[in-house]
C-alpha cells in the first residue's frame, strides 16, 4: 500500500476555472486510489463547508505555522506529505517536495502576460519551470498545452503528459430557468458568449460579428465585466446586448441550453472548457480556431479565425438561419462532447499517477 497525498489548498477558493477541475480530479483520484488498496489524503490548510457535488473531498485540516496560502503550499506541505506521493493539480506546488506530480493547465502567463499583471503572474512565470523541473511528473489538459510549456522551459518533454478535462458536468446541474424569464429570453433566439475583459477572451470578435451582420438577435453576455469596462477598452458591444452580471451553475445550464449559438473567440485556450460545456447541453458552437480549442471541439464546433469577423459573422448568421446546419452541429457537438468524460479523465490520470507509485 503507498501513501498519496493531495494538494487541497484549492478547497474554500471557490470552484470556478482550474479549481473546479482540481475538485474533479481530486475526486477521481481519491476514488481510484482507494480502489486500488492505497492510502489517499486530501491535506487542507483551513476548514471548508462539505459540497454536495464532491462528496470524496473530505480533508485533513492541518494549517501549520505559515498560514493557509502559498506558505502553507511551499513550506507546511512538503513536511505534511514526505513520506508519500504528492499531487498538485492547481498548476503549483511545494519546490521542497521530491516526490510529486504537478497539473500545469497551460502557459497563458507567459503567452499574454499583459492579461496577468502583479505578483501572481510574475510568480508563476518564475515558479513553473522550476516546479515542472523538481516534480517526477507534469500534467496538462492538451497537447497545445504540453508544446506550449515545452517553448517555455517549463518542464521535458519525456515528462509531460496530457490528460482531457471532462466536461460532463454541467450535466449534474439541474437549469434555473428563471434567468431566462429575467432578462426575456424564453422562447426566442439569441445568441451567447461568457464576459471576459481579458485581452486573450477576444470579446470584440463577436460584438463586431453581430453589429456588422445587423442581427437582429440578442447577444447574451454571461458572468464577467460590466457592460463599461468593455467600452472603456475599445470593444463596443452591439445595441441591445444584455450584460447578465454572475450567473450561477444552474443559470449558467439554463443558458446554455437555450442558446441558439454560443460563440468563443479566444485567441488561446489551453482547453476551452465552455464550448464543449454549450455542446453537452444541445447548443450549436462558434468557437476560434486558435490555442487548444481545435484539438477539443473537433469538428464539433464551427472553427473560425479569430481575427476575421467577416468569418464570425458568416458563421453565426448560417447557424442562426440555417435549420438544418444548426441541428447537424448540434448533432456533431453532441457527439464529440460525449468523448470528454470525467470517468475517461478519471482512467487516464490513474494510469499516469499508479506507475509512479511503483517506482
Amino acid at each position: 500500500m503507498a501513501k498519496i497525498y493531495i494538494n487541497g489548498k484549492f478547497l474554500g477558493a471557490g470552484l470556478n476555472g482550474v479549481h473546479r477541475t482540481a475538485a474533479h480530479y481530486a475526486s477521481l483520484l481519491i476514488e481510484h486510489g482507494r480502489a486500488a488498496g492505497h492510502d489517499v489524503t486530501l491535506l487542507s490548510p483551513r476548514e471548508t463547508p462539505a459540497d454536495p457535488a464532491f462528496p470524496l473531498l473530505k480533508p485533513v485540516v492541518r494549517p501549520g505555522l505559515f498560514g493557509t496560502g502559498q506558505g502553507w503550499e511551499m513550506l507546511t506541505l512538503p513536511r505534511l506529505s514526505r513520506d508519500g506521493l504528492l499531487v498538485n493539480f492547481c498548476n503549483l506546488g511545494p519546490l521542497l517536495h521530491g516526490n510529486s506530480v504537478v497539473m500545469i493547465h497551460d502557459a497563458q502567463t507567459f503567452l499574454f502576460p499583459q492579461d496577468y499583471t502583479g505578483r501572481q503572474a510574475k510568480a508563476y512565470r518564475a515558479l513553473l519551470p522550476w516546479i515542472a523541473r523538481r516534480a517526477r511528473r507534469v500534467l496538462t489538459v492538451s497537447a497545445f498545452s504540453r508544446v506550449s510549456l515545452l517553448d517555455h522551459g517549463v518542464g521535458k518533454a519525456g515528462k509531460i503528459t496530457v490528460i482531457h478535462n471532462g466536461t460532463d458536468h454541467i450535466l449534474d446541474t439541474k437549469p434555473d430557468p428563471d434567468i431566462l424569464k429575467t432578462w426575456g429570453l424564453d422562447n426566442q433566439q439569441f445568441v451567447m458568449v461568457l464576459g471576459s475583459a481579458k485581452r486573450y477572451k477576444n470579446m470584440r470578435r463577436v460584438f463586431d460579428a453581430m453589429t456588422n451582420a445587423r442581427i437582429d438577435v440578442p447577444l447574451v453576455v454571461a458572468g464577467g465585466a460590466p457592460e463599461h469596462v468593455y467600452r472603456e477598452q475599445g470593444d463596443i458591444p452591439p445595441d441591445g446586448t444584455i450584460f447578465t452580471g454572475f450567473v450561477s451553475d444552474a443559470q449558467l445550464r439554463a443558458l446554455l441550453s437555450a442558446a441558439t449559438v454560443f460563440a468563443f473567440p479566444s485567441q488561446t485556450e489551453g482547453f476551452g472548457l465552455p464550448p464543449v460545456e454549450a455542446m453537452q447541453c444541445g447548443t450549436a458552437v462558434v468557437a476560434a480556431h486558435a490555442g487548444a480549442i481545435p484539438e477539443v471541439c473537433g469538428e464539433g464546433a464551427i472553427l473560425a479565425d479569430p481575427d476575421d469577423t467577416a468569418q464570425w459573422e458568416a458563421a453565426i448568421v448560417t447557424l442562426l438561419n440555417d435549420h438544418k446546419s444548426r441541428e447537424s452541429q448540434i448533432a456533431k457537438g453532441t457527439q464529440r462532447a460525449q468523448t470528454l468524460s470525467w470517468a475517461a479523465a478519471g482512467q487516464k490520470l490513474w494510469s499516469d499517477i499508479e506507475p509512479l507509485l511503483e517506482a
